[in-house]
């Protein structure tokens, strides 16, 4: 019965897992929407772990396992550089469909400069004007490898001030 039940749970979120795919595909990829996707990942591992502890009849491993397994997933949310890799889909997504969230995109941190500086103009621009407007200069207790990125990038594509931009922040 305990396995009828990890079963459907695996279904419940590899449904769920689908249903936020579906939807990032429709309104755009936000910070929310990347972390909540890794927790549904997480649980689906969770589960099999106590799937995998039933049939076994131990679980002494399983707790350690479920701290790990955690800062694990916290480790590769920060690997992936989310502000990139949702700037990255989203832009991805404006190409392919014209349709993008430039107030979101602009309030991202300077890891999205790459992947913005693909937009065509004027989205370009209000998408990094903010984002060019609030970078900090660094000193040498502050200095950020994404800041640096996005400086060298920033001073390769010219980034005026956005005066056209509409007020919705969708294009």
């Amino acid at each position: 019965m305990l396995a009828v039940t990890a079963l459907t749970l695996l279904v419940i979120v590899a449904s769920a897992l689908y249903r936020m795919q579906v939807y990032a595909d429709a309104y755009g990829a936000t910070r929310l929407r990347l972390v909540v996707a890794t927790v549904e990942l997480w649980l689906g591992l969770l589960f099999v772990l106590v799937g995998v502890a039933v049939v076994r009849l131990r679980a002494d491993w399983l707790p350690r396992l479920v701290i790990g397994t955690a800062v694990l997933a916290l480790l590769g949310l920060a690997l992936v550089n989310p502000d990139r890799l949702i700037a990255e889909r989203n832009v991805d997504r404006y190409l392919q469909t014209g349709r993008l969230d430039v107030d979101y995109l602009s309030g991202l941190s300077a890891d999205a400069v790459p992947a913005l500086v693909r937009l065509p103009e004027p989205v370009r621009v209000c998408a990094l004007g903010q984002i060019a407007a609030e970078l900090p200069r660094d000193g040498v207790w502050e200095t950020n490898l994404g800041r640096e990125r996005a400086r060298r990038e920033l001073a390769s594509v010219p980034v005026p001030t956005p005066v056209d931009c509409p007020g919705t922040g969708s294009w």
